[in-house]
């Protein structure tokens, strides 16, 4: 045998083996740095995400972030018949200019020439849709007299775009703002829940939620009289066949015609016994917006569940505000309060839920919009004294300005209004 090949041909093998080691070697570290780059860019975009997040919840939750100053004109492009009484109007922008973001939950302040004698009519309404460049849309249902109050007349925000407001029109709007909007930050399983008119804000958010193909759980709430008053169906029926997405629908005063188990769910009203009948726990986010009535009792309902207060996002929809949860910052004791329209010392017990109201009952008039802290038309000058909200007001107010419909006196009080 020649031993001097066969040396040669084992130093061969030998080399050939180091070789194939560093090449692996090499592949694997450049899979290594493959692999840490792309948890790097995972970790990026994570990290951009929540920056973005953050800052949009930032943004939002400031009232005095105004995506533009003073009113801008929209022309009415589109009027949608969406129920009884009930229409969508879309608004594009005169000037063509791209829509800023706005979050969902959001509503626009309209200021409405009802009467060229007097100033405009300022009324608040949510947007329906999910943030878009093109254009906005409310709904907006006509509004009779209070059943309670058949003297008053029916509200004038709603009978002006239903009866004046035609395709063409120009409106003049403030940009979008409120406090009660869903948050950007969170991803938690959701529950939404929208009575009447105000699913409007909760279609919004149920809406970007698709959009952004979200992977979290939403539970979405519907509480109607029946199909007729129903705006929305073909949208809720669409949203009822995604995998993420679970529908209940509630009828209070169905129709012949109305079929349980096909156009509704339940027989009812939205309450916190139909809420445990449906949710498998208690572990969610609650956004809620519906009348005054259904809220004043749903939300304590659910405080008593066990669901802490920081889980619940509520707006009262209608002429007044919620009346529950305020904190005991809030309970004020006996004081005097004066109003520069009457100059007299008026004695405040602590019984009314506002200024607003506390006048009312004095037989004092006051100017105000929507009474639920959003439009400003109530605003007031705090000469003396101090005034906590018991809310957070839905745009910006100074230090020595309050909100009357959302406002209760903390001590002596003189108010110039």
């Amino acid at each position: 045998m020649d031993w001097q090949l066969l040396g040669l041909a084992s130093g061969a093998v030998l080399l050939g083996a180091a070789s194939l080691q560093a090449v692996g070697a090499a592949y694997a570290g450049r899979r290594r740095r493959r692999a840490s780059r792309r948890r790097y860019g995972v970790r990026q975009a994570e990290f951009k995400g929540q920056f973005q997040a953050v800052f949009q919840w930032a943004r939002a939750s400031k009232p005095a972030f105004q995506a533009w100053s003073g009113a801008r004109a929209f022309r009415v492009s589109v009027i949608v018949d969406e129920a009884l009484d009930c229409k969508s109007f879309y608004l594009a922008p005169v000037d063509g200019r791209p829509l800023p973001r706005f979050e969902p939950g959001q509503y626009l302040t309209f200021r409405l020439p009802i009467d060229p004698r007097q100033q405009p009519l300022v009324r608040c309404y949510s947007i329906s849709e999910r943030p878009r460049e093109d254009y906005y849309r409310v709904t907006i249902k006509r509004e009779g007299a209070p059943s309670e109050q058949g003297e008053l007349p029916p509200g004038r925000g709603s009978s002006y775009f239903h009866d004046r407001v035609h395709v063409g029109s120009t409106l003049q709007v403030q940009s979008p703002q409120g406090a009660f909007f869903l948050d950007p930050t969170d991803e938690s399983p959701v529950v939404l829940v929208g009575a009447g008119i105000g699913t409007t804000p909760i279609l919004s958010m149920v809406n970007s939620i698709v959009h952004q193909r979200s992977a979290r759980t939403v539970y979405l709430f519907g509480g109607f009289g029946n199909s007729r008053e129903h705006p929305f169906r073909e949208r809720f029926t669409a949203l009822a066949e995604l995998d993420n997405l679970h529908v209940d629908v509630n009828y209070s005063r169905p129709t012949p015609a109305d079929k349980l188990g096909c156009d509704y769910h339940h027989r009812g009203r939205i309450d916190v016994a139909r809420l445990r009948q449906v949710l498998p726990s208690n572990n969610f986010r609650f956004y809620v917006c519906g009348p005054a009535a259904m809220m004043e009792s749903l939300v304590p309902a659910l405080l008593k569940w066990g669901i802490p207060e920081s889980h619940i996002h509520f707006e009262a929809f209608g002429p007044a505000s919620v009346k529950v949860g305020r904190s005991e910052s809030l309970d004020t004791g006996p004081c005097n309060v004066k109003f520069s329209c009457n100059g007299q010392q008026l004695h405040w017990t602590g019984e009314h839920s506002s200024l607003l109201d506390f006048a009312e009952e004095q037989g004092i008039s006051l100017d105000f919009g929507c009474r639920a802290g959003n439009c400003g038309q109530c605003i007031a000058t705090i000469r003396e004294g101090k005034v906590t909200h018991a809310k957070t007001p839905g745009l910006p107010v100074n230090e020595n300005q309050c909100l009357t419909c959302i406002g209760v006196p903390q001590g002596d009080v003189d108010i110039d209004v």
